[in-house]
């Protein structure tokens, strides 16, 4: 019985550095570079402000709301206006433009939609969850 309760923190330790590798490998799976395009895939509409999918104005915005999600302190980081964000659509595409704040958020270019061809910013755990990448042409 006693040998039982010196393996079992043994076991549960690696139990928990098998997933945390495991969970970090998904994540360094999509390689984002500049140029690509990214497809909304997720559920979203522009008209409804509570079912929608956004991107920010200001890179600090998204960053501010990055934080708020890593620490859970909504009073703390995220002061975000509702009017600097702009709602999607399901379908709208955006273009990778720069990595901005250690690469967790990307300056991206909207390419569809009433307010295309403006630059706006886009959290890096949105943008892997939210958005599909779209096939690059091979040009022969």
């Amino acid at each position: 019985m006693n040998n039982i309760f010196k393996i079992l923190p043994i076991t549960l330790a690696i139990v928990f550095v098998a997933s945390n590798l495991i969970a970090s490998e998904a994540s360094e799976k999509e390689i984002i570079e500049q140029g690509q395009t990214w497809s909304l895939i997720k559920k979203s509409n522009r008209l409804s402000p509570h079912n929608s999918k956004v991107l920010y104005f200001f890179s600090t915005d998204a960053y501010n709301t990055y934080q708020a999600r890593r620490f859970n302190d909504w009073n703390e980081f995220s002061i975000t206006d509702g009017r600097n964000l702009v709602r999607l659509n399901q379908g709208d595409r955006i273009k990778i433009i720069q990595s901005k704040h250690q690469n967790r958020i990307f300056e991206v270019e909207l390419l569809d939609g009433f307010t295309k061809n403006r630059k706006y910013f886009v959290i890096k755990e949105d943008l892997i969850s939210d958005y599909a990448l779209m096939e690059v042409a091979s040009e022969s």
